[in-house]
């Protein structure tokens, strides 16, 4: 059974390849924002109502590498202990806009990852790079995201990316194995974004079967990216990636796949949406979503790169 719920504001209402010898591990940053007002003044109410959601990785031609697994269990970073009387997974998801390599105005989703740092934002890597020959990229003085975005609202600000990280494997050759991304933020008012809306944990290497709940702010129909939305299950293996029954459509790109999500309402971030299948060649009848495998391969040392920014 699958049932979808959706997060207005503080309340709830219910709304019914083949292995590579050596999977590659690198990870590369794009040029610093130069602008830090210019995000802000460019995301206008219009504009992020007009945003279609943003363009899926293809499926692969040929066989791709694929991330080696690595130990499991294996995790690190902790919701913050002085934000957990308030923070919860409404703070910590946001909507993410951004201008692609096409020029185009798109959107996705993504959550805030607790770190040294304090500036993370994990989201798909199709969100900040269009991936494969060609395409590059996306502005990263047009990149901005809204955490507790809710038809229109901004309740906890406009926060502008300062730097975009992804993996190489994405970069070079578009393999969704390893589509996954994190966007170190710029202060807003002074503030660091987690000290401001919490952050969540992040994990690797703890296998399948996993009980995760999955959100997102789906845009297309019959949603309108106006609200944040879940759905849950457990965790299976199809070709190595973990894959769950959703029916939320594009625009839920780069949401985060929380383990262990429970009454506090904050978790560990162990996968992202990535990957989405449609009944009869419907965008508008999905019904399940894969993620990148999180190894050390992929979130982990990604994290670690991004970690003391």
């Amino acid at each position: 059974m699958r049932l979808i719920v959706v997060f207005a504001a503080w309340t709830v209402a219910v709304a019914v390849a083949s292995p590579a010898q050596a999977a590659p591990i690198g990870n590369a940053g794009s040029q610093t924002a130069s602008n830090i007002q210019s995000a802000q003044e460019y995301w206008t109410p219009e504009r992020m109502k007009s945003a279609i959601p943003a363009d899926l990785p293809q499926a692969a031609a040929r066989p791709q590498a694929v991330p080696r697994q690595g130990p499991s269990g294996t995790h690190d970073g902790v919701a913050p202990k002085n934000l957990q009387a308030q923070a919860d997974v409404n703070t910590m998801s946001g909507r993410v806009f951004f201008v692609n390599d096409l020029g185009q105005n798109r959107s996705c989703s993504g959550s805030t990852v607790n770190s040294a740092g304090k500036r993370l934002v994990f989201t798909a890597g199709h969100c900040v790079h269009g991936g494969g020959s060609g395409r590059g990229w996306f502005d990263v003085n047009r990149w901005v995201f809204v955490p507790g975005y809710n038809n229109g609202n901004r309740p906890y600000g406009t926060w502008s990316a300062y730097q975009q990280w992804t993996k190489t494997a994405w970069i070079n050759n578009a393999n969704r194995a390893f589509d996954v991304a994190a966007v170190v933020m710029q202060l807003l008012n002074g503030t660091r974004i987690v000290d401001a809306v919490g952050g969540q944990g992040i994990k690797w290497g703890a296998g399948y079967g996993l009980r995760i709940y999955m959100f997102g702010y789906p845009a297309d129909p019959p949603f309108n990216g106006s609200q944040l939305y879940f759905c849950w299950g457990n965790t299976r293996n199809e070709g190595g990636f973990p894959t769950l029954d959703c029916n939320m459509t594009g625009g839920a790109s780069g949401g985060p796949w929380l383990e262990n999500y429970g009454a506090t309402f904050w978790a560990y971030v162990n996968g992202v949406n990535s990957w989405m299948f449609w009944r009869n060649n419907d965008p508008a009848q999905v019904y399940k979503w894969q993620s990148p495998y999180f190894s050390y391969d992929t979130a982990g040392s990604l994290y670690d790169t991004v970690k003391n920014m």
